[in-house]
């Protein structure tokens, strides 16, 4: 029987060349952008699952009673808390990256950004398959071990059997002899966790004591510099634990704590940080489920576009349809014929769709602005996921179609009667404004987003955002001599250093007291810059002046308020007054954009620094780009 049906649909899929062809066109175009589509929301919804235990696997966030916000930092020494104090974590780490860390390798130093300093239980929390079966629990316990993921191992040894040997590496501007201790398989690509290489959680102890002047970061509770990471064991009560927090907070930071702590499952870690401040690599759902939308959008206009030509042409199959029924067939049977044709033409459709999809897949990854690669972990859903969407866009689009036409009366068929009849007609007419409709708001949307993209292009941020380089600065003994050199060049107006340029990622919130009102607190970022920082970005100064070499006083006490840090703390004739009596207020910048244009400006306080110098600001001639890259490489 289904021998039957195949033969039968393949012959009538022939006949009408026409029909077909047009269908398989519209399906394909239609499956492939879904395709793309499905491909990033699977993509974005599989991080983290990487982890075999990332369903009792929690991080620590804490929320500021102050600034009321969620913060991912914690302190060093929760970690070791937690484990002692609560019965429910069975490991507890804290992860912070080691910055300045280099390797010697043949005469060359390489420098390593993922560097993640903790403990050894960091093996038994996340999932890290070991090469070499060696022992979790040993690995990072002496402050020389150091552990290599496979790529890192590869490109120094060119081998992963490499348990024992030894590297020299600069940590803290020092030369250290590490022994490698173990050897890592890569994290995939949809971990939120990443590491080339771990190292024992002391290596940043030193110099943050150092830059604090203090000696005790381990135990402070006050600095919040790590990411704390536990593991509870099985089955544990996670009310339980919250109400354990808020005794740790009254035992620790005492009663008018100020820091509330919470667990933050790891499967919302990537799709649920939006709202908690320095969370690392997060996405928001919402983007998910307008890409989602879009995709059933346009599956449904496939759809509506399969049953308008399928019940425009059913006429020609109305006698075909009498004859079969004359000889014995019923409607069932008929019915069944119709599901299979449709079928029959998405499976045709499916090895054309995803053909499209991997030569439109390239400009669809500058499309999204995201890396839109073939997981190998998600193979399976993909294909899953694809074959379904395929069969249901079969069984869907035919439906209608084999349950009209299977009902049609032999008596008014060979009779040549009207037996499409105007509920037909009406529903056809309904589809065809459907798809009107679906066509309109995604051109209206289109439109929208065309004209949110030039606002944003044209609207000024309140600096320079043309004809500005961002340079990375590797070596921070480099970045004075880089910066003369820089400046030296033909065509550069200006140059200058930055913590974080504009506009800035992150951000550095502190609290202090208000003018008039000496019990009241406002939240105020801090930015921290080199001296000629403002006027190469072309920053406006509103009254004062802007930070100079020839003032002594300007790199300990001097600071620059905006606008928005007047009016916010209610000053009057702000120039030449202290800010919490430390800081010298000595200009006020216009209000520019710290952040995107999606955040309101914020009450900003601007100060120089010397340690924290991350980036070369370049402010060139216009039309000169071509002539000062070679040169800047050179530098």
């Amino acid at each position: 029987m289904f021998r039957n049906y195949l033969k039968t649909a393949l012959q009538n899929l022939k006949q009408n060349f026409v029909f077909t062809s047009i269908n398989i066109l519209g399906l394909s175009i239609a499956l492939a952008v879904s395709f793309i589509i499905l491909l990033f929301v699977i993509n974005e919804l599989s991080y983290n699952s990487c982890h075999k235990h990332k369903d009792s696997v929690y991080r620590l966030v804490e929320y500021k009673k102050d600034y009321k916000s969620l913060w991912a930092g914690t302190p060093y020494v929760l970690a070791s808390t937690l484990k002692e104090e609560f019965p429910q974590v069975e490991k507890a780490i804290n992860v912070r990256n080691v910055r300045g860390f280099n390797i010697k390798h043949k005469e060359e130093n390489i420098r390593i950004r993922s560097v993640v300093a903790t403990n050894s239980d960091v093996f038994d929390i996340f999932t890290l398959p070991l090469l070499n079966g060696a022992n979790t629990g040993e690995l990072l316990k002496d402050k020389h071990a150091i552990c290599l993921s496979r790529n890192l191992a590869e490109k120094l040894f060119s081998d992963i059997n490499v348990v024992g040997k030894q590297i020299t590496a600069t940590i803290n501007k020092k030369e250290e002899v590490l022994t490698v201790n173990a050897v890592f398989e890569d994290l995939p690509e949809n971990s939120t966790f990443k590491a080339e290489c771990f190292v024992n959680s002391e290596w940043n102890l030193a110099p943050l004591n150092k830059a604090f002047g203090i000696d005790h970061v381990e135990s402070s509770w006050e600095h919040e510099f790590w990411r704390t990471w536990v593991r509870l064991v099985d089955g544990s009560d996670l009310i339980a634990v919250n109400n354990q927090l808020r005794s740790l907070e009254t035992k620790y930071l005492g009663s008018e704590a100020n820091t509330a702590f919470s667990l933050q499952s790891l499967n919302d870690v990537y799709l649920a940080s939006s709202d908690i401040n320095n969370a690392g690599m997060t996405r928001n759902r919402r983007t998910l489920k307008l890409f989602s939308g879009i995709a059933l959008l346009i599956i449904l206009v496939a759809a509506f576009n399969y049953i308008i030509l399928s019940t425009a042409v059913s006429s020609r199959r109305a006698k075909e349809i009498g004859v079969r029924k004359t000889y014995g067939a019923n409607n069932k049977q008929i019915k069944y014929q119709f599901l299979a044709e449709s079928v029959l033409l998405s499976s045709i459709v499916l090895p054309i769709a995803i053909l499209l999809m991997f030569i439109v897949l390239p400009y669809a990854r500058e499309l999204f602005g995201a890396n839109l690669s073939i997981m190998r972990s998600n193979i399976a859903t993909y294909l899953l996921v694809y074959l379904i969407l395929t069969a249901l866009i079969g069984l869907v689009s035919g439906f209608y179609t084999s349950l009209g036409l299977s009902r049609l009366k032999v008596v008014s068929i060979l009779k040549s009667q009207n037996f499409t009849g105007r509920k037909k007609h009406v529903f056809r007419s309904s589809l065809i404004v459907l798809q009107l409709v679906i066509f309109c708001f995604f051109l209206a949307s289109a439109f929208t987003i065309r004209s949110q993209y030039h606002y944003s292009i044209k609207k000024n941020p309140g600096f320079n955002n043309t004809n500005v380089l961002l340079i990375d600065v590797k070596d921070k003994t480099a970045y004075k001599p880089l910066l003369n050199e820089i400046k030296a060049i033909p065509n550069v107006i200006g140059a200058a250093g930055s913590m974080n340029s504009l506009p800035v990622l992150s951000s550095m919130v502190m609290m202090m007291p208000h003018f008039q009102d000496k019990e009241k607190q406002v939240k105020v970022e801090g930015m921290a810059v080199d001296f000629d920082f403002l006027k190469t970005m072309g920053v406006s100064l509103k009254e004062g002046r802007y930070f100079s070499h020839e003032f002594g006083g300007d790199s300990k006490k001097a600071c620059i308020l905006n606008e928005s840090a007047v009016k916010q703390f209610g000053i009057v004739d702000p120039v030449g007054k202290q800010m919490a009596s430390q800081y010298d207020i000595i200009g006020v910048v216009k209000d520019f954009n710290l952040h995107s244009f999606h955040s309101e400006t914020p009450p900003l306080m601007i100060r120089i620094t010397d340690k924290y110098l991350r980036q070369i600001a370049v402010h060139y001639k216009e039309g000169t780009l071509d002539m000062l890259l070679p040169k800047l490489k050179h530098s």
